[in-house]
């Protein structure tokens, strides 16, 4: 028996490593294909030495549940916005996997936060603005990453002084009362954000959060049941922790950046609005050196200048989602909607 079993396992490793071969020659394929894209914003260099595919179009007009309203409103702008360092989005966790497991232990943190009343209900205007702001990003995730189209939406708010925002793979998105409490954002920073957090979500940014001891284990546990030997996963692997203080590297907060920002610009939130945003957050959490948000999501002179150079890019998409001109937009915080990009030195 054991012997047989062992057969089975070595067929099961043998056909998983021949379809990830697959997919990665698929996606080498793909990252190599021309585009008549505009050329990429400024991004770092650990970004920019990778050959950047154009966000695939294909899936544009399908929508997630929860979003259908606003899916007759969207319509493919013929402008792309690229992003780079597509290889590290697949690894040997699949992305079912790590869905399941990030909602498990969503849903462990809101039941949680419920038992110790501080989860907000679904009647508290906070709560309702957050879903809202969601319910009109979603639709325009769905290119950046076809699974989105069979996630289960879920919004929530907890009770609290932390500066946080969770959005996990999956659609599962939880934001901390201090973000709505002591930061005063208007709805585009907030819509910048929340595009932000999903755009995270979207890349699978989590994963680089999972130790190597961790990984190493979900693969040894995963692959044998993903081909069906082998004995179920276990369910409790103790996530919660590090999904909440997820830390990002400049690389992650670029994509984000990029992704994000053409999700909120499309969705109708003035990418403008990232620079007021990030600014205030910085402010707000500099002096938190551990968990602070701005140490989480790492935000330098350099990434603000990104922002600003990625403006004429997006500002036509913003203005487009709500039906006017660039020339005819005013500024915004000083911002003018007709900025032209500003070299790095």
């Amino acid at each position: 028996m054991r012997s047989e079993r062992r057969h089975r396992v070595a067929a099961a490793l043998s056909a998983g490593l021949v379809l990830l071969g697959g997919a990665g020659s698929a996606h080498a394929a793909d990252a190599s294909a021309p585009s008549a894209s505009p050329p990429p914003a400024t991004t770092p260099a650990a970004v920019s030495a990778a050959a950047p595919p154009v966000a695939p179009s294909g899936a544009e007009a399908a929508q997630p549940s929860g979003a259908a309203a606003h899916a007759k409103a969207y319509t493919p702008a013929a402008q792309q916005v690229r992003y780079g360092n597509a290889i590290a989005f697949r690894t040997l966790i699949p992305s079912p996997l790590l869905e399941q497991l990030t909602a498990s232990e969503y849903a462990q943190i809101v039941q949680t936060a419920a038992d110790g009343n501080r989860l907000l209900p679904a009647t508290q205007p906070g709560v309702k603005r957050l879903r809202a702001i969601v319910d009109k990003l979603a639709p325009y995730s769905v290119k950046w990453n076809d699974r989105v189209k069979s996630w289960q939406w879920d919004v929530n708010a907890i009770r609290s002084r932390e500066i946080r925002v969770m959005c996990l793979p999956g659609g599962k998105v939880l934001v901390y009362g201090g973000l709505l409490d002591r930061i005063r954002l208007n709805d585009d920073e907030l819509g910048v954000l929340l595009a932000h957090g999903i755009a995270h979500a979207l890349r699978e940014h989590a994963r680089s959060n999972f130790g190597a001891t961790t990984q190493t284990s979900l693969r040894a546990a995963t692959l044998p049941p993903l081909f069906g030997v082998g004995d179920p996963l276990p369910q409790a692997l103790n996530l919660g922790a590090r999904l909440q203080t997820l830390r990002y590297d400049p690389t992650d907060e670029t994509e984000a950046d990029v992704i994000g920002g053409d999700i909120a610009a499309r969705a109708g939130f003035d990418p403008r609005a990232a620079i007021t945003l990030w600014d205030k957050l910085a402010a707000a959490t500099r002096a938190n050196r551990t968990s602070g948000f701005i140490y989480l999501h790492p935000y330098s002179a350099a990434r603000r200048q990104d922002l600003l150079n990625r403006l004429p890019d997006l500002m036509p998409l913003y203005a487009k989602a709500i039906g006017t001109r660039v020339d005819a937009l005013p500024d915004y915080a000083g911002i003018s909607a007709q900025r032209r990009k500003v070299a790095r030195r």
